[in-house]
């Protein structure tokens, strides 16, 4: 991150925890069960979610737990991290590509 950071990129911290896992990871689980999700029928994503395991904490908190996961879950976590930069943007007006197209790293 500090590689991008220096770029000038905007890096956003997301730790792995419950704290910042939990709320996303839930409105995934909502999305999915409502078939919300449009995902392009992309099989790689629906094999990693097939492969998902979810930990739970007392409080209640959920996180996917990729040492109890059968296969890869790299997408799914990803797919979490970006539905919580989404949740937490609801409502702001314009996206980046308003201004430019796509970088490529």
């Amino acid at each position: 991150t500090q590689n991008l950071d220096d770029m000038g990129f905007t890096v956003i911290p997301f730790g792995q925890g419950y704290k910042d896992m939990s709320p996303p990871t839930k409105e995934l689980m909502k999305l999915t069960l409502e078939k919300r999700i449009a995902h392009g029928g992309n099989l790689v994503l629906r094999w990693m979610m097939d492969n998902v395991y979810v930990k739970t904490d007392p409080a209640g908190n959920i996180k996917p737990d990729k040492e109890k996961s059968t296969e890869k879950i790299d997408g799914i976590v990803a797919t979490i991290m970006a539905l919580d930069r989404a949740i937490r943007n609801k409502g702001n007006a314009g996206s980046v590509y308003d201004e430019r197209g796509i970088l490529i790293i």
